[in-house]
Order: structure tokens, then sequence, then C-alpha cells
């Protein structure tokens, strides 16, 4: 994952380009982004739907706003892997892709 996955632009016109709001933001998205890999890990792994959605939930809104699309698929593909009673290997392999995914949002907000 060579190409940048945040906007930086985007969050800057969204809080007047001031800084401590920024860094404020860069700070929330950081812990917002950890807990949700490690959530969306173990609720995947674990098959438990209502816990994966609350997860979802709570991430979805500003993962809209930095356009991570490809985050948003994931989940949706994952609650499909486990409506469908997928194998543990296909679940472990979408967690371990969401896993690379997030660490990279978040070492872009550091």
């Amino acid at each position: 994952m060579d190409k940048p996955l945040i906007d930086h632009d985007i969050i800057r016109e969204m809080l007047y380009n001031d800084e401590s709001f920024i860094e404020e933001f860069s700070d929330a998205s950081i812990e917002s982004f950890t807990e949700f890999k490690n959530e969306f890990h173990n609720h995947l792994i674990n098959s438990d739907m209502d816990q994966l959605r609350r997860a979802g939930h709570k991430i979805k809104p500003v993962a809209q706003m930095l356009h991570l699309d490809q985050l948003l698929e994931m989940y949706e593909e994952s609650k499909i892997l486990i409506e469908e009673n997928s194998t543990q290997q296909e679940k472990e392999g979408l967690a371990e892709k969401m896993d690379e995914y997030c660490n990279q949002i978040i070492s872009e907000f550091q």
C-alpha cells in the first residue's frame, strides 16, 4: 500500500486549517481506528455479528467522510462471511487485510 489513504486536505478544510483541531482530530482518529481494528478482528474471527456491527457503526461515519471505501467494503464483506458461515481461514484472511489497512491509516495520522 504505497498510495496514502488519508487525504489530509479534506481534514484541513473541514477543520478550517486550525492546527489544534487537526491534532485533536488526528489523536481521536488514531484511537478510533485502533479500537475498530481490534474489535473488527476479534468479532469477525468469533463470528459475533452483533458486536461486529456495533464496531462498524462507530467507525462508518468517519470512514465515509474520509472516503475510505476499501474499509467500508471489507466491513460489508465481513458481514457476508459471517452470514454464510465461511471458513475460519477466510475470516482470518479478511481480518489480517483489515489489520494492515487500519495500520496504514493509523500510521498516516501519526
